[in-house]
């Protein structure tokens, strides 16, 4: 997200309390008879600009941007705004409109409609295959084992799956599978405007379930460094290419994985049966449903699942405290999964009747049914 609002305006949004969220935008400190050059925007995947009907040098601003950038979303940032106004923005192709003083969670919310708005009416001109994201609360653990294995099973049912690590600082799906690879995630989205079919096959190494896995960059990259933008084109030509695209998200949670989150047909999120998890899990659905995205397509699931007579928080339990409907469980099969990942192999291929591979195949049928992907075989 792109800022371009008075240095004053700015100065204030970062000092807000909930400026936090915000921290990985673009800022850019222009007055409203400053002038306004393509580079401020570069890269920006949406775009808050500061605009006074009575500066009319700010309000050419508006149609500099279409022009210029077409495809980009605008919101635009006023003082006071009647409804005339509004819709006069509207016609000129604004998505959006706040008042200022800005604010970072309005804007949030803001952003998140506008790209579901967008991605919805993207959708509707190109057939695309299910985008589901796989992230976890931060107490939890085992999303990349649970999207490693959900990516191999699904293939292993006649899908085209794509999976796309997105775990810029700790990836490690090539690894859990026993893969290898020069190329990474980072050769996509340096590809820029020349990433085709061709470039990602190239990049992706497919297992031998038949899905394809995109690693995550080879060294480690701050969390920041990732231009949501490029990012979507990434998403938008692996769902035209695959049956299904599965993408592994950090725990930490930036305006690109919020982005992401938004884009997604369905999101699964980790946690486990103790209490800072379930502490942590509710927060992070109340930001969700803050910056507005569908609870309907957030699953919760419990991973290490212990049956235990005394003690333990119940699948309903969890329920309850969450306010949000379990949709499955993945049972605690840990010296299994160790000693399988330890050979970069699925549990299934060490244990065939390994309890947590049932639960995957209990998962993906759900997952098969929900997103109407049949079997292929």
């Amino acid at each position: 997200m792109t800022i371009i609002a008075s240095g004053d305006q700015i100065a204030a949004l970062k000092d807000g309390a909930d400026a936090q969220w915000l921290g990985q935008g673009n800022f850019v400190a222009l007055e409203l008879d400053d002038e306004l050059r393509d580079e401020h925007v570069e890269g920006s995947g949406i775009v808050v600009v500061h605009v006074d009907p009575k500066v009319p040098s700010s309000m050419r601003r508006i149609e500099q941007l279409r022009r210029s950038h077409p495809n980009l979303p605008q919101i635009v940032a006023l003082e006071a705004a009647d409804l005339a106004l509004v819709r006069t923005l509207v016609r000129q192709g604004v998505a959006d409109v706040v008042a200022l003083p800005l604010s970072a969670d309005e804007l949030l919310q803001v952003a998140v409609a506008v790209l579901e708005v967008r991605n919805a009416e993207i959708s509707a001109r190109v057939k695309q295959a299910p985008l589901i994201a796989i992230t976890r609360s931060p107490s939890a653990s085992g999303n990349t084992t649970l999207a490693t294995h959900l990516a191999a099973r699904l293939a292993s049912n006649g899908l085209r799956v794509c999976l796309l690590d997105l775990d810029i600082q700790a990836g490690r799906a090539l690894n859990l599978l026993g893969l290898e690879s020069r190329r990474s995630l980072s050769d996509l989205l340096e590809a820029g405007a020349r990433i085709d079919a061709e470039v990602l096959k190239s990049v992706a190494v497919v297992h031998s379930s038949g899905a394809a896995i995109v690693g995550a960059p080879l060294d480690i990259l701050p969390l920041e460094s990732l231009e949501a933008t490029q990012l979507h084109k990434v998403f938008g030509l692996a769902r035209q290419m695959y049956d299904v695209v599965l993408i592994d998200l950090p725990v930490n949670l930036t305006n690109w994985s919020l982005s992401a989150l938004a884009q997604a047909s369905g999101v699964l999120m980790l946690v486990e049966q103790n209490l800072e998890s379930l502490r942590q899990a509710k927060r992070r659905l109340d930001l969700f449903r803050r910056v507005g995205l569908d609870s309907t397509a957030i699953s919760v699931v419990v991973n290490r699942v212990e049956k235990r007579l005394f003690g333990a928080i119940s699948l309903s339990d969890v329920e309850e405290a969450l306010q949000h409907k379990v949709l499955a469980g993945l049972a605690a099969d840990n010296q299994n999964l160790i000693l399988a990942q330890d050979q970069g192999l699925l549990v299934q291929e060490l244990r065939k009747k390994s309890p947590y591979a049932q639960d995957i195949e209990k998962l993906v049928n759900e997952l098969q049914a929900r997103f109407d992907l049949g079997d292929r075989l």
